[in-house]
């Protein structure tokens, strides 16, 4: 198999999001870290994907703050320069993707356009 060290500028990971990454990620037997990838569809042309897996054969791989997240090649195209965020509070909970390459985004803010 042939791991690709990422270029550090295709995404960052924030304390928070790393933290609740490894939280989730105790749950998850067998698996080594997070993906983050970039499909076709939703209502803004692209949507983004966040799974628990192993690396693949040509994934990019950022290990940051204790967490492995893997980029497919195609994907990372797409999410040069991305910082994946983690907020909890009143307002709600959930990771956030700041993408800037998205020229427009979906109030669901899952779903990107380029």
């Amino acid at each position: 198999m042939s791991e690709t060290a990422a270029p550090a500028d295709i995404v960052t990971i924030s304390a928070e999001a790393a933290e609740e990454v490894k939280r989730l990620l105790a749950e998850e037997p067998g698996k080594a870290g997070l993906r983050l990838e970039v499909r076709g569809g939703g209502c803004s042309g692209f949507s983004y994907g966040l799974t628990f897996d192993n690396p693949q054969e040509n994934d990019h791989i950022v290990e940051s703050l204790g967490v492995k997240v893997m980029v497919d090649p195609k994907s990372a195209i797409y999410l040069k320069g991305t910082m994946l965020h983690f907020e909890g509070g009143l307002e709600g909970r959930g990771f956030t993707i700041k993408n800037p390459q998205a020229k427009g985004n979906c109030g669901c803010g899952n779903s990107f356009s380029v």
